[in-house]
């Protein structure tokens, strides 16, 4: 049999990942030129691609050698947090698209959670933590899904970014997503360890305000922000996040996810969705329904209330937006048996893309769906947990949702 069109693209594909980019760093170390029965390369399309039109021209324009960025969101789960899937993505994009930068990012390890491996954070105090899945809801996770807060005087945190796969992620801009008031400290950005660095203003935000911005004369890829009491009445320092970018024109991919959330956890943060309009995506991508599917009791209609929430709370945000929904894989149930519950999940969110005149992209048909599980686990892609993949599986999942994009993108761009 001779292979299809979808699956000689999708190999050519993998070879050119394993050309440009470094070996360690690579899908290729364990998949290249891999086709893999159990996944349906010629279901790896877009669902109502046609609603991504405004977003794929502006692609189009910068692959043309047009100015300015494109910022894209993904929003997830676990899945997303570790960063493997979306980091798969965000390499290739900008490596055909333009580097605009890291984007989005958070202190994770110093909040006591995984972080992605492409930034380290690290600090000199005790932050107090709350995420949008938690009981605890003071700092309110914001963008981020999460946040920290210190009592303390002098606390800082630190980023550095890790450059990879060719890609720089120097910045010269850092933007803090916050919520400041008369009652939080100053805080004081430097760019080198030793340095005095710059000040804050002192006021508060205005009303409808929720990010301060400080550009670097060179770029760099390490950020200190320190608290700084300068007021007495000043009593705590909270942050929900911080944009790195640099002055290119090309992609930011920004990414958020939380362990164990489900839509209902970003539906109950308004700052979550105020705090959007700071990307000021041209397209968010969502990649929740596993920790849904994990729920006996979960039904179609209570998922399809959740994801329209969760959609018509992003356009309110942002009315400019592309908007992708994105089916989770197959996983175990408790460790051991199949999963159906899933299916109930894949059908809410299907109908949920029809009903909202979104774009989907069907992961769980993609990969397998049920019963694929054992496929992946069989593949040395799935976790001993049978819900998480490793690093590889991740990433092949990346290079599917790439595959799905740039195909739709291509098809735009030729007509």
């Amino acid at each position: 049999m001779r292979p299809s069109g979808s699956k000689i693209f999708f190999s050519i594909l993998l070879l050119c990942l394993t050309l440009g980019g470094r070996a360690q760093d690579s899908i290729a170390d364990s998949v290249s030129g891999t086709e893999f029965p159990f996944i349906n390369y010629e279901a790896d399309t877009l669902i109502n691609a046609v609603q991504l039109t405004p977003f794929f021209n502006k692609l189009l324009k910068l692959e043309n050698g047009g100015p300015g960025q494109v910022s894209i969101v993904h929003i997830g789960d676990s899945h997303i947090q570790a960063d493997f899937l979306t980091r798969e993505v965000r390499k290739n994009l900008q490596l055909r698209f333009g580097n605009a930068g890291r984007g989005l990012v958070f202190p994770l390890r110093v909040a006591g959670t995984n972080e992605p491996n492409d930034y380290r954070s690290a600090t000199n105090a005790g932050w107090t933590t709350a995420k949008i899945n938690s009981q605890a809801k003071y700092p309110e996770p914001g963008i981020s899904g999460i946040s920290i807060s210190s009592a303390e005087s002098g606390a800082w945190f630190e980023v550095t970014t890790l450059n990879h796969d060719d890609l720089d992620y120097a910045f010269n801009e850092v933007t803090l997503i916050h919520t400041k008031d008369s009652l939080q400290f100053d805080c004081r950005f430097t760019d080198a360890p030793l340095k005095f660095g710059y000040l804050m203003s002192a006021r508060p935000l205005e009303a409808g305000e929720c990010s301060t911005t400080v550009p670097f004369v060179c770029p760099t890829n390490f950020v200190r922000i320190q608290a700084e009491q300068t007021e007495a009445m000043q009593q705590s320092f909270s942050i929900n996040g911080l944009i790195l970018k640099n002055s290119s024109p090309g992609v930011l991919y920004n990414s958020m996810g939380i362990n164990g959330a489900h839509f209902s956890d970003y539906n109950k943060s308004p700052l979550f969705f105020r705090q959007l309009k700071v990307l000021n995506p041209d397209l968010v991508i969502i990649s929740l329904g596993t920790n849904e599917g994990a729920n006996i009791k979960v039904t179609e209609d209570e998922t399809i209330a959740s994801v329209v929430s969760m959609v018509k709370n992003i356009k309110s945000a942002n009315p400019g937006a592309c908007i992708l929904i994105a089916t989770p894989t197959d996983d175990y149930f408790r460790k051991k048996y199949k999963n159906p519950y899933l299916e109930a999940v894949q059908r809410a969110l299907l109908k949920s893309a029809e009903q909202e005149n979104v774009a989907c992209w069907d992961l769980y048909s993609i990969s397998g769906g049920y019963g694929s599980c054992a496929d992946w686990r069989r593949a040395a892609m799935l976790q001993h947990d049978g819900v998480h993949f490793n690093k590889q599986g991740y990433a092949l999942q990346g290079t599917l949702l790439y595959k799905a994009l740039i195909d739709s993108y291509l098809k735009y761009a030729a007509d």
